[in-house]
């Protein structure tokens, strides 16, 4: 792969480009003005982007011993290029933003601070850290909300964005917990490690069944049987995740399976908000 792909992890920056297609179809119910889909869609991907690669930067360090593959480690790409790359797209992003408007463009500001913020300081932080990563992954979604923003597109995407801001905030608990023995070696501040295994798995679970327990309420606001049959298997994955072990072994299972709660939660608003009509 292309050493700049991975710096800014182009998986990652697709998914995050992927969460605002989802708000924005769900806020608009399908309704398309390409030019704002498209503008919304460059703008989080250039954003997240610059995200991972600061992100880089600062963990250059710790990555010359967990991840020396990795593109700044290794060599292939040097610290004042991904400095450059990393401020580049989000200032370029952020710009782009505001042929949205001038709240669009404010929030893309916002996150490209948060996430720089992030990396420099509060990732070293435990749940500070924890909650910034689930607000700016949250927000992608949003984001597509408010780049459509007509109607009671609020309303709409809020449910969404609120589900992803849980299960990211439980997946990246479980994560901590699955870390939990290299963590404390090396001294990282987590909730898991200053707080203990047991009690981190009990926020976890608290915070992902709280987000089962809002799941029904899009149905409430029109979404389509296809999201109700796809809530059946989401409900199952995040159920075992609450139900694993309370270990590191657990943790390891339970983000895995978070994983695949956020994959099919992510097709059935995206599925589920598609008007009838269409079918007809």
């Amino acid at each position: 792969m292309n050493p700049y792909l991975k710096l800014v992890r182009i998986h990652n920056v697709i998914g995050a480009a992927i969460g605002d297609f989802t708000g924005y179809v769900v806020s608009s119910a399908w309704n398309f003005n390409l030019e704002k889909l498209i503008i919304s869609l460059i703008v989080v991907s250039l954003v997240a982007a610059g995200g991972y690669a600061i992100n880089d930067v600062y963990d250059i360090e710790i990555d010359k011993i967990n991840k020396p593959d990795r593109p700044l480690p290794s060599g292939r790409i040097s610290i004042k290029n991904a400095v450059t790359l990393s401020y580049s797209t989000m200032i370029i992003g952020s710009g782009l933003a505001f042929i949205l408007g001038i709240l669009q463009g404010l929030l893309a500001i916002m996150t490209s601070i948060a996430l720089i913020y992030y990396a420099k300081t509060l990732k070293r932080q435990g749940l500070a850290g924890n909650i910034i990563v689930a607000t700016t992954t949250a927000l992608s979604i949003f984001y597509g909300g408010i780049a459509y923003f007509e109607g009671n597109w609020f309303e709409r995407v809020i449910i969404p964005t609120a589900y992803s801001f849980l299960l990211t905030l439980g997946r990246e608990l479980v994560k901590g917990i699955e870390d939990y023995e290299g963590d404390k070696k090396y001294g990282v501040r987590t909730l898991a490690t200053t707080k203990g295994i047991r009690f981190t798995w009990n926020i976890a679970r608290v915070i992902l069944l709280l987000m089962l327990a809002i799941s029904p309420l899009p149905i409430l606001l029109g979404f389509n049987i296809i999201y109700g049959i796809l809530l059946i298997p989401f409900t199952f994955f995040t159920l075992k995740a609450v139900f694993a072990e309370t270990s590191p072994r657990g943790g390891g299972e339970a983000r895995g399976l978070l994983k695949g709660s956020a994959f099919i939660g992510m097709i059935a608003f995206i599925l589920g908000s598609l008007p009838f009509k269409i079918f007809i």
